[in-house]
């Protein structure tokens, strides 16, 4: 009799916990269902202010290859659609 009683309490707190673990699975798909959008868009935005730091980065950067020659070189760095290009001197020194 004692053993019964103990497998019965113990498939009572495994369905009890099976409900608590469904209900905070539905309260979280919930929070997913309205608040989904506002975190795409709030990631979406850091990734383009990232992406647009980069881009500001690397053309200053370019940028300061030329302050950086000196005179020694009269080619120029210069950017150009995302790229830093250089254009050789002309004169063939």
């Amino acid at each position: 009799m004692r053993l019964v009683l103990n497998s019965t309490k113990k498939a009572q707190s495994l369905i009890e916990y099976a409900l608590i673990l469904a209900m905070v699975a539905v309260v979280a798909i919930a929070a997913l269902q309205l608040l989904g959008n506002n975190i795409g868009n709030a990631l979406g935005q850091a990734g383009r202010v990232v992406g647009q730091g980069s881009q500001d980065s690397g053309e200053q950067a370019c940028n300061a290859m030329n302050t950086g020659l000196g005179g020694k070189d009269n080619g120029e760095f210069k950017w150009e659609n995302g790229k830093c290009n250089y254009t050789a001197p002309s004169g063939g020194e």
